[in-house]
């Protein structure tokens, strides 16, 4: 296991959009919280990989782009009786596993996203906004 954590960056994209709209509807210290558990996750990103390959993961690997692993990754919000799964709430990150840096890229509900094709409307906004993970849509 590792013991060296990770930077966790949440880039202004991310910020600006949908974790505007978190704060939002959660006010008050439900959503600090819930941002503060998902940058402490990632921080701690290869125990957190370990832990979840030999169960019901809460964590998916979508590619490899220039240099960086992106996963997505279900979560919670703090104080609430769903399930990180079930509640359709995700981080895109981009994660450099030698520079030990993650990047959320963008945070979502599936309400923000929805179906069909789900995964290809995240992946073209990631692409607009962030040149550097162009190939995402490849």
């Amino acid at each position: 296991m590792s013991t060296s954590e990770y930077s966790v960056f949440v880039e202004d994209f991310a910020q600006r959009h949908y974790i505007h709209s978190f704060a939002k509807k959660y006010k008050g210290k439900q959503w600090d919280i819930t941002l503060k558990a998902i940058r402490e996750m990632l921080s701690r990103y290869d125990n957190f990989v370990n832990a979840n390959i030999s169960t019901s993961s809460k964590i998916d690997f979508i590619c490899h782009c220039n240099g960086y692993s992106i996963v997505k990754v279900d979560f919670k919000i703090a104080g609430s009786n769903v399930s990180a799964k079930s509640s359709g709430n995700r981080v895109v990150a981009a994660v450099d596993t030698v520079k030990k840096i993650i990047k959320i890229l963008l945070v979502y509900s599936k309400n923000d996203i929805s179906p069909p094709n789900e995964t290809a409307k995240w992946k073209n906004m990631v692409t607009d906004y962030y040149p550097e993970f162009s190939n995402l849509k490849k």
